[in-house]
């Protein structure tokens, strides 16, 4: 992955018309990223696809994170949400993979 989880502001999950965080929708996200491409690495290398690109009907259609950076604002792919889930599953869940 190619930000750091402390400079996150908001994740956007494929499908969703909302962040994780509820602050901010898809307006916002096109309202702060209009036009501007997505990062794809740790080097701000885009592939040419821009956050307009990624959105249709009213949500995403790729799973999306936001950051912070040196006070500037940066939009990445993420395959790589995390879902918060309870410790109880997460030992569960690791038994089950031995």
């Amino acid at each position: 992955m190619s930000y750091k989880e402390n400079e996150v502001v908001a994740k956007y999950t494929k499908g969703n018309n909302l962040s994780d965080c509820g602050k901010y929708n898809v307006n916002d996200l096109l309202e702060m990223f209009d036009e501007a491409e997505i990062t794809v690495d740790e080097y701000g290398n885009t592939d040419g696809v821009t956050v307009n690109d990624c959105i249709a009907i009213n949500s995403v259609t790729r799973d999306l994170v936001v950051t912070s950076e040196c006070d500037d604002m940066f939009c990445y792919y993420s395959n790589e949400i995390d879902v918060p889930c309870s410790a109880d599953l997460d030992y569960e869940f690791y038994y089950q993979s031995i």
